[in-house]
């Protein structure tokens, strides 16, 4: 019996593992289909050292590539959940507001399940109904998944991702006027966007919105000012506000605006560890810890001179899984290659800001989906 070692990306909490664990000399330490429900466990078992039959694990990778194609596809899934809080967001008067906000969280909450990683890949990339919308997505899609490494209940996850996708419902519209903006806020703007967390709160109090963990939430989203370090007195903090109000500052910093260009997903994470409090902040550490130094949907620049797109983790946060898109003297891949960024040639040298790549991917194609 051969045995591989297993990574941290290989194990899922809440999930049933999908063959058996081993130690170094091939003992039993967790049977197929064990459920592990905390991080905690996994950074001991990783301690001790997990290991996997070789046999076993090539089995499952190809039963999991054979119904790859008869899937539904993830990437309609995760256009149709963008149209659909486009839809319930630019619409909170509505009678089934409340009805669309909670069926919208249990559908985010089963995309992230089923395939993760392209979730992660598509929160970095296109936003056809406009910043403010996209942002609520992508602001509750991190939350919880920082969530989950938490462990906190599911019941927690779904207030989370309620208040996320909420948070800023009275200001949608300033948000993306604000996004195109060259001036700073005019006077009746910055009174707009002071007043957006007590005015959102009464908005969905009308909507008819009484669970009070997802109004408080939404009130006081707005933790510290601009992202810094927490205060050091904590008791009266919100867990769920501060999830949310560090996910939020995280991903602005990787949004383009009129009078700046975006920031490479690395320089995000370095400007908020540094401005926000470092290992003295948990929110912060788990975000950049989840999202990792180059999560999927990044650009990036390899040892060789090609630019790439990471489509999943790899071994490690340095060696993430690359396709070539642009070689280093421009041409453009007809078809883009995987590349072991494990080897010195096809090292990730580097992030490459989203802005700077003007191509169109064939997302399913990457992801070993059958194109739409």
């Amino acid at each position: 019996m051969k045995l591989l070692r297993l990574c941290t990306q290989h194990i899922r909490l809440n999930h049933p593992l999908p063959w058996n664990v081993r130690s170094e000399p091939g003992q039993l330490l967790l049977s197929k289909g064990f459920v592990l429900t905390s991080q905690a466990q996994i950074d001991a078992l990783m301690a001790r050292g997990m290991f996997v039959d070789q046999d076993e694990y090539e089995q499952h990778a190809r039963q999991v590539a054979e119904e790859g194609f008869a899937k539904v596809d993830p990437f309609a899934l995760w256009s149709n959940i963008l149209r659909n809080v486009a839809q319930v967001l630019l619409h909170p008067d509505s009678p089934t507001f409340v009805t669309e906000i909670k069926l919208l969280s249990g559908t985010i909450q089963k995309a992230m399940n089923d395939e993760l990683e392209v979730g992660s890949f598509e929160m970095l990339h296109d936003q056809p109904v406009g910043y403010a919308v996209m942002h609520s997505l992508q602001t509750a899609f991190v939350a919880c998944l920082v969530a989950e490494r938490f462990g906190w209940s599911e019941a927690e996850r779904h207030t989370l991702l309620q208040a996320s996708l909420t948070m800023n419902i009275s200001m949608l519209n300033l948000q993306n006027v604000l996004a195109k903006q060259v001036t700073p806020p005019t006077p009746e703007q910055r009174g707009e966007i002071d007043a957006h967390p007590r005015k959102g709160r009464q908005m969905l109090e009308a909507a008819g919105v009484t669970d009070t963990d997802w109004l408080h939430t939404v009130e006081h989203h707005h933790v510290t000012q601009g992202g810094k370090p927490l205060p050091a007195d904590r008791s009266a903090l919100s867990p769920l506000a501060c999830m949310i109000h560090y996910a939020d500052v995280y991903l602005a910093k990787m949004s383009p605006r009129a009078t700046r260009p975006a920031l490479a997903v690395n320089v995000a994470a370095r400007e908020l560890y540094v401005h926000a409090g470092g290992p003295d902040n948990p929110y912060v550490a788990a975000i950049i810890k989840e999202m990792g130094i180059f999560p999927p949907g990044s650009y990036v620049k390899l040892a060789n001179g090609d630019t790439g797109v990471v489509t999943r983790k790899g071994e490690s946060a340095s060696a993430p899984m690359v396709h070539s898109l642009i070689s280093s003297d421009g041409w453009v891949f007809p078809d883009a290659k995987l590349r072991d960024t494990t080897k010195p040639e096809y090292k990730v040298v580097a992030a490459v800001p989203r802005d700077n790549v003007l191509l169109r991917l064939n997302r399913q194609r990457l992801f070993g989906y059958v194109a739409a």
